[in-house]
């Protein structure tokens, strides 16, 4: 398997640090000062009630550049403490991500009189970095997959586990996790970028987990900011862990609702309606064919909010890249079969694909865009017509999907005949006589509400 560039940059670099080590420090005596950490990450994760989650303290990226530059770890770390997390991640890598060993050591004494676990966060590739992990505090590691072949693999993993460390191994892909089944591991760590582009899709861990028979725990990585997000990867995952929006302040975990079904408005037109929070996204159509295309002049008076969705059909894809270039929109709705798939792989923008659903359902149309997408959108044949989907879906479609064709405030309730439908897509539905109507707009969003709150009642 080819390394991707990046990573064999890193691995490289960290070659180069390796030599350092061994010069600053001395294995035999860093053997003998290694004590055995008595906080089992294992059994925490196994006795949590609920979903696990890990909390990173990153102040850079090779993706995102600097994060959070001047934060002090202690304040960092006393907001996810005040948030409950259950365990921080902390970057050790200086080069690519600003971290230290000096930060892993103030983490560790800042926690030391709770009972949060310490991820070290770092590219594993010498026993050397595990004595270093415990040494200053870790009761986790993370061992990539991409990195480091089966024998050095398990190598590690028995060191870190002699020395009552839990482990992560981390993959990006199931040639990753094939290479490394046979170990055993008790926790999988999926990542959704893709690090050849550093594309994000957070299906990549639905699809992973589907295709895979792990018994153990799977923890979902990267690219999750929202409760939408955490709903989608939820699927499968037992717990996630989340870096960049805590560092930005972008996300706050008690914002992060049982919230069962999400709403995606689409067709808004004025720039007004984007302000309300009445859709947890905003549909914004540039469809050629569509009468629901918002104005350029519109557009451009605008300030995009985050939940701002690019909605394509019957676009080219040289149209497609000009309007992204020009506005800042964070996801982009794509149609199935109306672009090519390796455009679909290689748009950097969060991927919605919506699927049109015609006379015979075919699951395995979905298995090939799966790793490249956040969650898909079931739609009827002719989009926007206001027409269900006469097909029968089947209850235990594998993936998240907001269901759409026809839906509007009457029926709702579709969405609890699938296990993985995630919620609505309203077009037709939200309007007027032609125009977007606001007060139909809060009843699908207060209907949805209710009906998760329902779902959560009914589960105690």
């Amino acid at each position: 398997m080819k390394t991707p560039e990046i990573l064999a940059q890193i691995v490289e670099t960290k070659r180069q640090e390796i030599e350092q080590l061994y010069q600053q420090y001395d294995l035999e005596v860093l053997k003998q000062e290694c004590v055995s950490t008595n906080l089992s990450f294992y059994q925490k994760i196994k006795d949590c009630q609920g979903n696990f989650f890990i909390t990173e303290f990153k102040r850079k990226s090779p993706s995102a550049g600097w994060i959070n530059q001047e934060v002090a770890i202690e304040i960092q770390l006393q907001q996810y403490k005040d948030l409950g997390t259950n365990a921080v991640s902390v970057l050790t890598d200086q080069e690519y991500f600003g971290g230290s060993y000096e930060d892993l050591q103030k983490a560790a004494k800042f926690l030391q009189d709770t009972d949060i676990c310490i991820l070290n966060k770092e590219f594993i590739i010498d026993e050397i970095q595990v004595y270093l992990a415990r040494k200053f505090g870790t009761n986790i590691i993370l061992l990539i997959a991409a990195i480091l072949d089966l024998e050095q693999f398990v190598k590690l993993k028995n060191l870190a586990e002699s020395l009552g460390m839990g482990v992560i191994a981390e993959v990006h892909n199931l040639e990753e996790y094939r290479k490394i089944q046979s170990a055993n591991c008790t926790v999988l760590g999926i990542n959704n970028r893709n690090l050849n582009n550093f594309k994000t899709a957070i299906n990549n861990c639905n699809y992973i987990a589907k295709n895979i028979d792990h018994q153990g725990f799977i923890i979902a990585e990267s690219g999750m900011s929202s409760a939408l997000d955490l709903k989608i990867t939820g699927i499968n995952a037992d717990g996630f862990l989340i870096g960049t929006s805590l560092m930005q302040q972008d996300l706050n975990l008690t914002k992060l609702s049982n919230q069962d079904y999400f709403f995606k408005a689409c067709g808004i037109r004025e720039t007004e309606h984007l302000k309300f929070d009445t859709a947890d996204l905003f549909g914004i159509n540039f469809s050629p064919i569509s009468k629901r295309r918002m104005l350029r002049k519109v557009l451009m008076q605008s300030t995009l909010p985050k939940n701002a969705v690019a909605v394509f059909y019957q676009n080219t894809e040289e149209i497609i890249l000009s309007i992204l270039s020009k506005y800042p929109f964070q996801y982009v709705q794509l149609y199935a079969d109306d672009v090519s798939f390796p455009f679909i792989k290689k748009t950097k923008r969060r991927v919605i694909l919506s699927v049109r659903i015609r006379d015979k359902f075919e699951p395995k149309k979905f298995e090939a865009y799966a790793p490249y997408v956040d969650f898909f959108i079931l739609d009827a044949p002719n989009p926007g017509q206001g027409k269900e989907i006469t097909t029968t879906i089947p209850y235990d479609f594998p993936y998240p999907f907001l269901l759409a064709g026809g839906i509007n405030a009457d029926n709702l309730d579709r969405v609890a005949q699938y296990q993985n439908c995630i919620g609505v897509d309203v077009a037709s539905g939200i309007e007027t006589d032609g125009e977007v109507d606001l007060n139909k707009l809060k009843h699908i969003h207060d209907s949805l509400q209710k009906i998760s709150n329902k779902n959560y009642a009914n589960d105690y």
